[in-house]
């Protein structure tokens, strides 16, 4: 028998959440990301926007030239995903095969509860009306046998659209599609596939699987399983997933950034970004590695192995400033600035050095916090060296000796 596998996909997720909480967007045309007066880019745009060609990833001043009268709201991380988590829940009432693929599209295995529906577009609609009411924005659910062709159908008929491609319907419904429609499909493989006379998904689906290996190597007969509505059909439970082997966080500069006092209190919340990440999925770290990458797009990387493992950003920071010093180059404009933990493991692991490191009231401090951003939003409190100042959103409390000093009542801090 055939899986039954449903691919959730928010529809214009970051702007419904905006327009939810402030109904006097609703039917205009949105744009969510950063400044039309930096380099910030569109996150997600309204399917008012759209309609003059504004895509995700676009550069923000580019989209207001497609769309002059658009409203542009910066991004507002934590209510994205709250909302999110709360689908998720909303979910795993369902099912508990639930990947969360990206903050708003997610793959679900119900082969084992769908027949307690009449249909499968009643447990659709269902999970649906749910989203609606109780987060107050809405979703597209496809779905198939496999994720490839759930995640098609999910697309089709938005937004809250539904579509299901049982097996039986694959070459009706998915054989005339472009064959850019299928995930995986990218210009330079479309460019390929239109040289063999290849344009439709049908067509893919019967052609000569020695030619398209020819050309495509193993990646050819991988595409044409998927057009003929095979592949992967695993959706793995959370507890059987795979770890994260590291985890990062990068930021572009509003402005090409001179001052390393600047650059060092942005870097911090980075460190805290991630420290966070890995408390709330109880890793922890050994390998801190610091990311700049300067005007001209020139990127150099550099990583430090710890004595101990670290989920604590003054930790993580205290290794990043001294790596940040050691490859820093002041004549030259910074432009982004990225902070990544790898060497991952469960914190029960290393919990035994912890016995020798009397780090209780830190940590309790830290957790508290991380409370508090839980419940009222991840910008209600934080470091003095994340301060908001007037060019760019984050600088550091006080200066100090070449690279600046941010103060912190924690030992080691302001040292190496």
């Amino acid at each position: 028998m055939s899986k039954t596998i449903f691919h959730l996909d928010l529809d214009q997720f970051f702007a419904a959440v905006e327009i939810r909480d402030n109904p006097n967007l609703r039917g205009k045309p949105l744009l969510v990301g950063g400044t039309p007066s930096g380099r910030g880019v569109v996150t997600t745009a309204s399917y008012e926007a759209r309609k003059f060609g504004v895509r995700s990833g676009m550069p923000m001043h580019e989209a207001l030239q497609l769309c002059p009268h658009a409203i542009c709201v910066r991004s507002d991380t934590s209510r994205y995903v709250d909302a999110s988590r709360r689908v998720r829940d909303i979910l795993i009432d369902y099912t508990d095969r639930v990947e969360f693929i990206s903050i708003d599209e997610a793959a679900l295995d119900v082969t084992d509860v769908v027949w307690h529906w009449p249909s499968v577009s009643a447990l659709a609609n269902e999970i649906q009306n749910r989203i609606e009411r109780e987060v107050g924005i809405t979703a597209s659910i496809g779905a198939g046998a496999s994720r490839c062709v759930a995640k098609l159908a999910s697309g089709m008929h938005k937004p809250r659209g539904f579509t299901h491609i049982p097996p039986s319907k694959i070459a009706e419904i998915m054989g005339p599609l472009p064959v850019e429609e299928m995930n995986g499909v990218g210009p330079a493989t479309r460019h390929v596939l239109n040289g063999l006379g290849i344009r439709t998904l049908g067509d893919l689906a019967i052609y000569p699987t020695d030619v398209l290996r020819n050309k495509l190597g193993s990646r050819g007969p991988e595409l044409q399983l998927l057009a003929r509505g095979g592949g992967n059909s695993t959706v793995l439970r959370a507890e059987d997933l795979p770890p994260e082997k590291s985890m990062s966080h990068e930021t572009t500069f509003f402005e090409d950034q001179t001052n390393p006092d600047a650059i060092l209190g942005r870097m911090l919340l980075l460190c805290e970004k991630v420290a966070r990440r890995l408390r709330t999925a109880r890793l922890t770290g050994r390998v801190v590695t610091v990311k700049i990458r300067y005007k001209g797009f020139d990127t150099v990387h550099q990583q430090k192995k710890l004595a101990r493992f670290v989920h604590m950003e003054t930790d993580i920071f205290i290794a990043a400033k001294i790596i940040f010093e050691q490859i820093y180059d002041s004549s030259r404009p910074v432009r982004l600035i990225g902070v990544d933990v790898s060497q991952l493991v469960p914190m029960g692991r290393v919990l035994q050095q912890e016995l020798f490191a009397p780090r209780q009231d830190k940590e309790a401090l830290t957790h508290a916090c991380d409370d508090i951003k839980e419940r009222f939003g991840a910008n209600l409190i934080g470091y003095a060296g994340n301060m908001m100042g007037p060019k760019d959103r984050f600088h550091t409390a006080r200066r100090g000796r070449q690279f600046g000093s941010i103060s912190f009542r924690y030992e080691g801090m302001n040292g190496r």
